[in-house]
């Protein structure tokens, strides 16, 4: 394999995007792995004594890993693909029945045991919060059962608790525009732990620490509550690159300022 020496070497934030999208082509798949290559290949080798490795590794060895991991990355964004095309579907088959028959339904039918689901839930959730709040609150709750019949075998163990982290966030969301502030807190407690034990994405965060300035600013203590939307605030612009927060990638900051 040729190293071309005077291609860029670091990655963009776009350029990670390519990678896990599953609408990049193979083309810029190649270029990007292929400057990965090219940096891993310019890094000297550091062995101990007992390494027990012979020989020296071979840039078709990182060739080889990179394509496994791209391969493995594209079949999981189709199947995460065919799951949001999915939702909508499963979504008009639960509706026709009771919201507790619906929870019994997905904890018991792994038809709904999808992130796809999950997702879609979550969204319908958040969609409905100023119009209906019942309605939302159901759907939050949809989401939270939802998210808690997730495979951690698919999906990761710290994914999987970073979706019930989000299901729980939107649940407290929903609790909240409902008057019920008690369990708000209750809810945002519960999330908090759910991140600990999941990936530590900095957006989840900051939209936990966005609900409970909200909430904070509810129960009557404003210095709490511009403290954590200062903490929310700081953890977004560290999330993923300014353009990620620069855009609106935060439902809870957004519907928590609308709140306001």
């Amino acid at each position: 394999m040729q190293i071309e020496k005077n291609a860029p070497q670091s990655l963009s934030w776009t350029d990670v995007e390519k990678l896990f999208h599953p609408g990049a082509g193979g083309g810029e798949h190649r270029e990007i792995v292929r400057r990965l290559l090219s940096r891993a290949a310019r890094q000297p080798r550091q062995e101990t004594p007992d390494a027990g490795f012979s020989g020296v590794a071979r840039p078709e060895d990182y060739e080889d890993a990179l394509r496994r991991a791209v391969e493995r990355t594209r079949q999981s964004q189709t199947r995460l693909t065919q799951e949001t095309r999915d939702a909508e579907r499963l979504w008009a088959l639960l509706e026709g029945h009771t919201p507790a028959r619906r929870a019994i339904l997905i904890r018991n039918d792994r038809r709904f045991q999808t992130w796809g689901l999950f997702e879609c839930l979550r969204e319908r959730a958040l969609a409905l919060l100023d119009r209906e709040p019942a309605a939302a609150l159901q759907a939050a709750e949809l989401a939270l059962a939802t998210a808690q019949s997730l495979s951690p075998a698919l999906y990761g163990e710290e994914r999987v608790h970073d979706f019930q982290a989000e299901a729980l966030i939107a649940l407290a969301q929903a609790r909240r525009v409902a008057g019920d502030l008690e369990e708000t807190a209750t809810a945002l407690e519960q999330a908090r732990a759910m991140l600990a034990m999941g990936s530590g994405d900095l957006l989840e965060k900051a939209e936990l620490e966005s609900t409970r300035a909200a909430l904070l600013r509810d129960l009557g203590r404003p210095e709490e509550a511009e403290e954590a939307g200062r903490r929310a605030l700081r953890l977004a612009q560290r999330a993923g690159g300014p353009k990620r927060a620069a855009r609106g990638s935060i439902p809870g900051l957004r519907l928590n300022r609308k709140a306001g």
